[in-house]
């Protein structure tokens, strides 16, 4: 088996590949609007003209790129890259505020490449042991977890939880809104027939963030500018020891949500950014630029990738939106999926484990050598550089569907986002929710029908108990804070 691999990966065009991946993957995540996705799709189409070993390296060199550059943006003007990039910005835009963006971006590059290094390691260590927690989660258990994301809502809030809860619950009702994936029929559409395939999240997310900055910036006199040495970015790969709690928690956080199928790298970092703050001695300095609230998302998001390979790899459900791109390549390779795999193909999950190794690798020394000229342009005066943006907000928005709606959405978003801004409510927690929308409605549904016969039973399931647990405490300790903040 290790011959093959060696032989796989020795090849340089394998390395021009992941190369080539993670420039593509660096442009799509500092632009917003584009997102990984959309660039391992494009890889996707070659698939028929490249070998395996260089199409799987393309695309995991452009998932390692795409979700680390996806925080530059959010640090430098207050607008996620990435929809994993979200909650960066609640620490890492009030560091580059205080003049530490240097510190902040290495941060982002350091905490994402060794969270994925050190996610995809502890999933080829510990294969047998996650095969199992896969197999004992339903649709409940996922509906419960999907929970703790809004509980985490609150403590993204501050001292007022239920303005965290208020707006994560505007967020599920916006999500809501489309086509029923049961029964097929409109809601909440209002005879608008363009709102049946639902809103965007790309035109949700630029118009919250993007159009709500630029409307914040254009309100000031005088607007803020970043302050601090545009340079090379300051990387501390101490990281790990110097914030052990933080680091390991959102390396378990991100393996967790990864496995759990179609949640993914876009509720990680919010799971684990509320259970960093819990654990942290510095509570309170969460939220007003501390640097564990850039690196528990940032390991989140890139260690999402070594949970959301169990069930693509070995169950053959995706983990996540992007590992169903490399599901699809599989496919298209006629590799065999599911537990049979390695025994039919035992240098298969090898290979891509390697890959992703390597790929952190070399992500790491593109990301340092992009970073000064990305962060010379992000640096340029507030009042200059947002107006700019709105070209490229359009054609991102146009480009993730090709309709006119989705830019009437995304300006919609922006006003919305401007009103809640003025009115000290959070934008995170409506993302949040925007997000577990589907998946919240899907799985309780799915659950309801399981157990139709005996309800009951539903509540009385091992692992959903234990989740019940949590969700209690953290509730309890959501509640705690708010007082001790008041």
């Amino acid at each position: 088996m290790f011959p093959q691999v060696l032989t796989s990966i020795a090849s340089p065009y394998t390395f021009l590949g992941i190369v080539i991946g993670c420039i593509i993957g660096f442009i799509f995540g500092v632009v917003p609007g584009l997102t990984a996705l959309m660039a391992m799709t494009l890889i996707l189409s070659l698939a028929f003209l490249l070998p395996p070993d260089i199409c799987f390296g393309a695309m995991l060199g452009i998932y390692t790129a795409a979700i680390a550059s996806g925080g530059f943006t959010s640090i430098m003007v207050n607008i996620p890259g990435t929809p994993a990039a979200a909650a960066t910005a609640i620490d890492g835009h009030q560091m580059a505020r205080k003049g530490m963006a240097r510190e902040a971006v290495g941060a982002v590059i350091v905490s994402s490449i060794l969270g994925e290094l050190f996610s995809i390691s502890i999933f080829l260590l510990t294969l047998p042991f996650f095969i199992y927690i896969v197999l004992s989660f339903g649709d409940w258990e996922v509906f419960l977890f999907c929970c703790m994301g809004l509980v985490a809502a609150g403590a993204l809030a501050g001292k007022d939880p239920l303005k965290g809860w208020t707006t994560a619950l505007m967020g599920i009702i916006l999500g809501l809104i489309g086509t029923d994936p049961i029964f097929g029929f409109p809601r909440y559409t209002f005879g608008v027939s363009e709102l049946a395939k639902g809103i965007d999240l790309i035109a949700a997310l630029i118009g919250l963030f993007g159009l709500s900055e630029m409307l914040m910036v254009l309100k000031e006199r005088k607007p803020y500018q970043l302050i601090g040495k545009v340079s090379f970015p300051k990387l501390d790969f101490r990281i790990p020891m110097k914030y052990p709690k933080t680091f390991l928690t959102s390396v378990l956080v991100g393996l967790w949500i990864g496995f759990i199928p179609a949640v993914g790298e876009g509720v990680s970092p919010w799971i684990a950014y509320d259970f960093s703050r819990r654990l942290s001695k510095n509570k309170d300095k969460f939220g007003t630029g501390w640097i564990e609230g850039v690196v528990a998302p940032e390991v989140a998001n890139n260690a999402t990738l070594g949970g959301a390979l169990i069930p693509t790899l070995l169950l053959g459900v995706p983990g996540s939106a992007t590992t169903a791109i490399i599901l699809a390549a599989m496919y298209l390779y006629n590799i065999p999926i599911g537990p049979l795999l390695p025994r039919l193909r035992p240098g298969t999950i090898t290979t891509i484990i390697v890959l992703a190794l390597i790929s952190c690798v070399i992500g790491l020394l593109i990301l340092y050598i992009l970073t000064p000229m990305t962060m010379r342009i992000l640096s340029l005066p507030r009042e200059i550089i947002l107006p700019l943006l709105i070209p490229f907000f359009v054609l991102a928005v146009w480009g993730s569907a090709y309709t006119i709606f989705d830019i009437w959405t995304m300006f919609l978003f922006g006003i919305l986002g401007f009103a809640l801004r003025l009115s000290n409510f959070p934008l995170p927690p409506l993302i949040l929710g925007f997000v577990l929308s589907r998946p919240l409605e899907m799985t309780l549904r799915r659950a309801i029908v399981q157990y139709s016969t005996d309800l009951p039973a539903l509540f009385l399931r091992p692992v959903g108990l234990i989740i019940i647990a949590i969700l209690l405490l953290m509730i309890i300790g959501v509640r705690r804070f708010a007082r001790r903040g008041q």
